[in-house]
């Protein structure tokens, strides 16, 4: 895994969604005291291609192995995931649970795909390889952003609409196939004993505000925020907001 750092403290570690990089943070500043730590999921960004199948286990050693690498390996983690990045977080939460002092879960889901969805996504990673990202821009932009941001923020539109196009077919079609095979997370909730903020956006078409509200009841002591105007890019439809968030932690 390769990484972004910026600024110093104490490490708060964001992972980005799909089929970004760690560019979708462009706009955020490290919050006081802290140090951003921006890592790329392998074929996106930074990060290379790895040579075998992988799945969020196995990133999650990675994403430890990393971190111990940036001297990082006793420190106590913020661990933030968008979509996703939330997958990951989670998985890194089970293995990990005495790293984090914070966790925090952004347009995410604790559950696995419905068996449609499942299939959509191999299909994809199947299709992405032949034909490029070309054939599902189109598609996937609109689900990403809130109603609020696909007619009042163009400039949002045209950057989500860019990367979505820009995103290498052969990490789109590994990213998938990890996300199709993932491990439900369910049981994990109840469990989880690190402070834990849920994001969503109150326009996300992707995960309804009734199953984050349903998973923040699950996790002790879990704050939930919903942001209105914004659907599951939180971070970039509405940065402002997002930065605010971070800023008092």
């Amino acid at each position: 895994l390769q990484s972004k750092s910026l600024g110093r403290g104490k490490p708060l570690v964001l992972l980005h969604g799909f089929p970004f990089s760690s560019q979708m943070w462009k706009d955020l500043q490290p919050p006081p005291g802290f140090r951003l730590i921006l890592p790329d999921f392998p074929g996106f960004g930074s990060s290379a291609l790895p040579p075998e199948k992988i799945d969020f286990k196995a990133l999650s050693f990675a994403l430890e192995a990393h971190l111990g690498s940036l001297g990082l390996s006793q420190v106590p983690l913020t661990l933030g995931g968008i979509s996703m990045g939330g997958y990951w977080a989670f998985e890194f939460a089970r293995l990990f649970p005495g790293r984090l002092e914070r966790l925090i879960l952004i347009s995410t889901r604790a559950g696995i795909d419905q068996p449609q969805a499942r299939q959509k996504r191999l299909s994809m990673a199947e299709g992405v390889v032949k034909e490029g990202m070309g054939p599902y821009v189109a598609g996937m932009v609109p689900g990403l952003l809130s109603q609020t941001t696909l007619t009042t923020r163009p400039q949002v539109v045209q950057q989500v609409s860019q990367w979505v196009a820009g995103a290498p077919p052969q990490a789109v079609a590994l990213a998938q196939t990890v996300m199709a095979d993932r491990r439900d997370q369910t049981d994990l909730l109840a469990k989880i004993q690190t402070p834990t903020l849920i994001l969503a956006g109150q326009e996300d078409a992707l995960i309804p505000n009734s199953e984050s509200k349903a998973m923040a009841q699950l996790i002790p002591g879990c704050e939930l925020k919903i942001l209105g105007g914004v659907g599951h890019l939180i971070p970039v439809e509405d940065a402002g907001s997002f930065q605010a968030i971070l800023n008092q932690l």
